[in-house]
């Protein structure tokens, strides 16, 4: 709750905010406490026009669950003379409602684990990845997955341990599906993402201090049909002036290398070799600004998602990012984040 307050006393006019909030009054079952942020949610005039919309629809649907609660409850009192408890309520942040052109995806089992690396220790902070990793957690679970982890500010450790968990509950899902939103390194040819407590004073430290894009791939692994990994890492990476090169042929670069994965698995990177991801002038980055547009939108497939979101992008940062793909997905089916009713056969 402290960190909900402080986010709406750093941000007043933000909607989301006190829309959060509201769902955590909720969760612990200060009834009055949400419905009193759910209408401050609806009150708000802030100019970000994105959070305003997400946050308003949040809190209608948190003030029209929290009626019917008090309905039901009523009624329950004058059946039997005494109220049952309190159902509990999900805590999840919807962006948009899951209507019936998104049963499809609701009907398969899709998992999802969200990592936003924003304050490193060692290096600068980075403005963008926790509240980019936010929105897409909420995009995620307002399309149908059902279980969907947020890790914020991952230590090497909390992300080892994250992915290890993930790995679990991907084991026979449909759909697993990792985004990560931080630093992430290239050496001798092999990509790192960047925990918050890395260091890395020595080219000998970043396998002990980092974690291989292959052990995140390895994560997916167990799901059925779709294997995707999204990385928004493709940042000016300040560790790679720092550290001290033991061997002098080690090359270290400043983003990610190309990878080439399994077949069934699709890897995105926000930007393409050679680029800087922008973080832009609003709440997200040009890149999350368009992925959480095109994932919302019904009947796209996954292929077409992504060359959209391509050209967004591109038109938002005058053609100075390109995000890039990897992998290939099954050519016999198609897949939605929502609005197929199946996933057809070709």
């Amino acid at each position: 709750m402290r960190d909900y307050d402080h986010a709406t006393q750093l941000n007043a006019q933000g909607a989301l905010n006190y829309a959060r909030r509201g769902l955590a009054d909720e969760k612990k079952g200060d009834i009055e406490g949400a419905r009193a942020d759910f209408r401050h949610a609806l009150e708000v005039t802030g100019l970000d026009q994105l959070d305003r919309t997400q946050g308003q629809r949040v809190a209608r649907e948190g003030l029209q669950r929290l009626d019917k609660i008090a309905t039901t409850d009523k009624s329950v009192v004058a059946d039997h003379g005494a109220a049952r408890p309190t159902p509990a309520v999900a805590t999840a942040v919807p962006i948009a409602p899951i209507g019936a052109g998104q049963k499809a995806a609701m009907s398969e089992r899709r998992v999802a684990l969200v990592v936003g690396n924003s304050r490193y220790r060692s290096v600068p902070v980075l403005p963008n990845p926790g509240q980019d990793a936010a929105a897409i957690a909420d995009t995620l679970r307002a399309v149908g997955f059902q279980d969907v982890r947020l890790v914020n500010d991952a230590t090497r450790d909390s992300l080892v341990e994250a992915l290890r968990s993930f790995a679990n509950a991907a084991d026979g899902a449909d759909w697993a599906v990792i985004y990560y939103a931080g630093h992430g390194m290239e050496m001798a040819g092999e990509n790192y993402l960047v925990p918050v407590d890395a260091k890395l004073a020595t080219d000998r430290d970043v396998p002990f201090e980092a974690v291989a894009l292959t052990q995140v791939l390895g994560a997916t692994e167990g799901a059925r049909k779709l294997h995707l990994v999204i990385l928004d890492a493709c940042r000016d990476n300040p560790f790679a002036n720092q550290i001290k090169r033991t061997v002098a042929s080690r090359s270290i670069g400043r983003g990610l290398a190309q990878v080439e994965p399994d077949s069934g698995t699709l890897v995105v990177y926000a930007a393409k070799h050679g680029q800087v991801a922008l973080d832009g002038d609003g709440g997200h980055s040009p890149f999350v600004t368009a992925l959480i547009k095109r994932m919302q939108t019904p009947r796209i497939e996954i292929r077409k998602l992504f060359d959209l979101v391509r050209d967004d992008v591109m038109a938002t940062t005058d053609r100075r990012q390109q995000l890039f793909s990897y992998g290939s997905v099954p050519g016999s089916e198609d897949f939605y984040f929502v609005g197929a009713s199946q996933n057809a056969a070709k």
